[in-house]
């Protein structure tokens, strides 16, 4: 396959990378030590390369357009998996693990706690790939996979971390500002933040209000993220009520960025496992990273706070 046609150079690829995340052209440019004309420049030809915009200039911070998103999402998992596979290369076997995870679950449950291993475990370097959508993988440079689902992976072992309980949740600011929420029909006229999942296993606002045999329309109002981390964030951000996940939203209650809004949770049909092949035997850091991990509780969403209302 002549790759060149379709991939720009890396330097491009770096410069995409480092703007979308910090949302700046010339944090960009700091971090990668070159000036921003030159990211400016790098993330221009990109987009002629490939006949599209990737980033909406006119806004503060720069923001991606939708295909920007597909697409930085696609090439940041690209360059994980080679990162992780380099420094693999670099190190003993044995003191390097890769872990690969949800988007969301890394963001929001995994990256907080890594901090606590690095302390325990200093010799021991985690690698992480993320899954967009989808189940994360479980190829050959992977050690050990955290995923959403029943645990019945087909040549699959898997540990259960935690069960899935989810409760609708938004920022204070929204709940300042937004009609009084005293029961789950009171929803409908909130702004309702949904992300898309292929997999119905992944609980959606359609199927909360059936749960409580609230009559709903077949519309419900509300943007639609095309993953769950944007979803969160934008509820972070105020921009209305998400359904939140123990792994995604418990530390933002704890820390008051986010309310329940009700009471009532949902316990839905899975868990949150830690998988490994059964065909590859686990190194000694795979190992010591799965038992720590398994001692880690996933403490449940804080006691729900009163619900705001203007």
């Amino acid at each position: 396959m002549r790759y060149w046609k379709h991939i720009p150079p890396l330097r491009a690829m770096l410069a995409i990378e480092a703007t979308a995340r910090l949302g700046s052209f010339s944090k960009a440019a700091a971090e990668l030590n070159i000036t921003q004309s030159a990211v400016s420049h790098l993330v221009g030809e990109t987009e002629a390369m490939l006949s599209t915009r990737l980033f909406e200039r006119g806004s503060r911070p720069v923001t991606l357009t939708e295909v920007g998103r597909r697409y930085v999402a696609a090439l940041v998992s690209g360059l994980n998996l080679i990162g992780a596979e380099g420094e693999a290369l670099q190190r003993v076997r044995g003191d390097v693990l890769t872990v690969s995870c949800n988007l969301a679950y890394a963001n929001f449950w995994l990256l907080p706690k890594l901090k606590d291993f690095h302390a325990l475990r200093p010799d021991i370097v985690v690698n992480m790939v993320t899954a967009y959508q989808g189940l994360p993988p479980l190829s050959g440079e992977i050690d050990l996979s955290i995923r959403f689902g029943k645990g019945d992976w087909e040549g699959c072992s898997a540990r259960l971390l935690f069960s899935e309980t989810i409760v609708p949740v938004a920022s204070p600011t929204y709940l300042a500002r937004s009609a009084p929420i005293r029961g789950a029909a009171d929803l409908l006229g909130q702004q309702l933040l949904h992300a898309r999942a292929d997999d119905k296993a992944w609980y959606d606002w359609e199927q909360w209000f059936d749960h409580f045999g609230v009559e709903r329309p077949r519309t419900l109002p509300g943007p639609l993220y095309d993953n769950h981390l944007m979803m969160m964030q934008s509820a972070l951000a105020g921009g209305g009520v998400a359904l939140g996940w123990i792994g995604t939203a418990t530390g933002f209650v704890q820390a008051g960025q986010l309310v329940e809004v009700l009471p009532e949770k949902v316990e839905v049909q899975g868990g949150v496992y830690l998988v490994h092949r059964d065909d590859r035997a686990l190194s000694p850091a795979a190992e010591v990273f799965a038992d720590w991990l398994a001692t880690v509780q996933a403490l449940p969403i804080a006691r729900p706070a009163p619900s705001g209302g203007g």
